[in-house]
């Protein structure tokens, strides 16, 4: 490692190991430089050789003929060795460097994922003088990045690590946090974490160009050129040539096309009042920093204000939210989003994003209502939720879903191993036609031996048709098109040739196959009824399940309309009763129901309650009652009595 002796590196004798679900192990590495290179030196030698070789024989007076093919069959080898270079990256790591030991001889380090997650990588070994936020001090960092992910060193257990964000620590760590107390720890917080920003990173037509020819595929036809035009084909080699490199240009025009329209998809974030310093200040979205304790609400004015997103993944200590999570997972039912501090958690207990996932606010989601805590230990000034930044940039979840687009699996081709099984089949043939004409040709004297070889090699690289990679371009080309009319866009072309294997396709059906709105069938086990029969007069339906029905719900009125889950919108709908702001009225406006404190639907209890003030037409005052709603096995545990069986249900 370049001036490493200047640094505090550890001197680990051990290989460090990886302690990451992406990632199998690594490989440290050091460059090799000029001859020392596999593809450079070795190849300078034996062109010394042959170069000796030549001379030696001109002065002789001697036809050098086997000195001229046997460079030429080396400088094929040698352009081989650079073409692997770009296909292989193990090839790549052999030939361009050494494998290493210890991390203070190492520059570079070779990534290798786990089977299925993609392809390997080598990436540089960075090194830099940090500070830590607990203690501090000044300490030497090293680190790697991977995908957009980074990757630290830890002497203690001699592995890189994911870099760690606070999103395991107990609930009381949260609740007592009062975010960045000078600009210092901010400065450490932004060079330990960066900015929070990700970017789909468009790149240029050229390199985009260079890689679609430097496909195995392209190299093979500019091959089959070349014979072509030593065989006096010239006007068909170069026109082939010609189209083959305008339909790669097309190719390279949609990917662009796609990318940009990908990017253009991102949303402004939006600007948020963060507690820095012992006061309130107004910062960028980018500008945010796990730690951070923010005010966030919903965007007021201004132009594209309804647009702007939650710039990080935060966690809720104050106040109620409204979320939209659609980007994320698709659903158009807003999610309700409680605070930490307001119960049902335990201080000692630690976060986990999956399980407390109503406490979180995604990044990426727009708030649709909030509600302020004026309790809270923290008053914003704004009137927003109190809540506190958690990840940013590409490990949040909008990010996280970036990533799956930008690195997806390994890149597939179509040499599948069907279509090697097919070419190695015909090979054989090809082989065996190519021996017939070489023996037969060396038997003739006049020969020209030059054109014979030719012919013997075209022949064997006639089993793959020229013309496979141009129709394959232009099947890829119309393809895109295509789906851009049907306004899909494609931001791997070269999976397209792969869609016609696929047989089964799952979706999640509604909202995606079929339309959102449900209706009510009926209500099922009624009293003084049989107990499948459906009921869906309202003036049949009992007033405890009427109540169930109206009150026993999330929706939350939205701009004057009501949202959320299409079920509990029918359910209401069906009841015939009217809802909003937590007050629920019958249809004969004999009953009024508040909703006092809500405990929304849990997918590891299965099951949704809320506790309500019950006041009929002639009550004094209103009564508490409890209602409850959710799957069959687990309402029946709750009931005294049960008219039919959780299988009839």
């Amino acid at each position: 490692m370049g001036g490493a002796d200047s640094w505090d590196i550890p001197d680990n004798t051990d290989i460090p190991g990886v302690r990451a679900k992406e990632i199998e192990h690594v490989v440290l590495l050091q460059r090799r430089l000029g001859p020392a290179r596999l593809n450079v030196g070795p190849f300078l030698g034996v062109y010394a050789a042959l170069g000796a070789a030549f001379i030696q024989q001109y002065i002789r007076s001697e036809h050098p003929i086997i000195v001229l093919y046997v460079a030429i069959a080396v400088s094929v080898l040698h352009v081989l060795s650079f073409l692997f270079m770009h296909w292989n990256v193990s090839f790549k790591a052999l030939v361009s460097f050494r494998k290493v030991a210890q991390l203070i001889d190492a520059e570079y380090v070779q990534v290798i994922p786990h089977k299925f997650s993609g392809k390997a990588e080598i990436v540089p070994l960075e090194i830099r003088q940090t500070r830590d936020l607990q203690t501090g001090q000044d300490h030497t960092e090293l680190a790697f990045e991977f995908r957009k992910l980074r990757f630290t060193y830890h002497p203690d257990s001699n592995t890189f690590e994911r870099l760690k964000f606070p999103v395991h620590e107990p609930f009381d760590y949260y609740l007592k946090a009062s975010g960045y107390g000078t600009p210092d720890k901010v400065g450490a917080a932004v060079q330990q974490w960066g900015l929070n920003k990700f970017e789909v990173p468009v790149p240029p037509f050229a390199d985009l160009l260079k890689e679609q020819m430097l496909a195995p595929f392209f190299v093979f036809q500019v091959f089959c050129v070349g014979l072509w035009c030593l065989d006096d084909y010239w006007y068909y080699s170069l026109f082939t040539l010609g189209m083959l490199v305008m339909f790669e240009c097309t190719v390279v025009m949609q990917r662009q096309r796609n990318l940009r329209e990908l990017r253009s998809l991102q949303t402004p974030k939006m600007r948020l009042q963060a507690y820095r310093a012992g006061k309130w200040e107004e910062v960028p979205g980018e500008a945010l920093l796990p730690g951070d304790i923010v005010s966030i609400c919903r965007p007021k004015g201004g132009p594209g204000a309804e647009e702007q997103v939650i710039p990080a993944d935060c966690l809720l200590l104050g106040g109620n939210c409204i979320v939209e999570e659609a980007v994320l997972t698709g659903e158009s039912t807003p999610q309700w989003k409680l605070p930490v501090g307001g119960g049902g958690v335990s201080p000692q207990e630690h976060l986990h994003i999956k399980t407390h996932k109503q406490h979180v606010l995604f990044g990426g989601t727009k708030i649709l209502q909030h509600t302020g805590d004026k309790n809270a230990r923290l008053r914003t000034p704004d009137g927003g939720c109190l809540a506190i930044v958690l990840r940013t940039g590409f490990e949040t979840s909008q990010g996280q879903l970036m990533r799956t687009i930008l690195y997806s699996t390994e890149r597939i081709t179509a040499n599948s191993w069907e279509t090697g099984l097919f070419i190695m089949f015909l090979l054989v043939f090809a082989v065996s036609a190519a021996y017939y004409v070489l023996k037969n040709g060396l038997q003739d004297p006049k020969r020209d031996r030059f054109k014979l070889i030719l012919n013997c090699i075209m022949i064997i690289t006639s089993v793959i048709p020229p013309e496979l990679p141009m129709e394959l371009t232009m099947a890829v080309n119309a393809s895109l098109v295509a789906l851009a009319r049907k306004m899909i866009f494609c931001t791997e072309p070269f999976r397209i040739p792969f869609a016609g294997k696929v047989e089964v396709c799952c979706f999640d059906k509604t909202g995606t196959l079929t339309t959102d709105h449900l209706l009510l069938e009926g209500l099922a086990g009624l009293p003084d009824r049989p107990p499948l029969e459906l009921v869906l007069d309202p003036n049949q339906i009992p007033a405890a399940a009427a109540e169930v029905l109206a009150c026993c719900q999330s929706l939350v009125l939205v701009d004057n309309e009501l949202i959320g889950d299409p079920l509990e919108k029918a359910s209401l709908q069906a009841s015939r009763w009217s809802y909003s702001s937590d007050v629920a009225m019958s249809h004969d406006k004999k009953t009024r129901a508040t909703v006092l404190q809500r405990y929304h639907f849990s997918s590891n209890l299965r099951r949704m309650s809320v506790i309500t003030g019950l006041e009929e037409e002639d009550s004094v005052q209103p009564v508490p009652v409890a209602l409850l709603k959710g799957a069959p096995e687990v309402v029946r545990q709750h009931c005294k009595q049960v008219r039919f069986t959780v299988s009839q249900s």
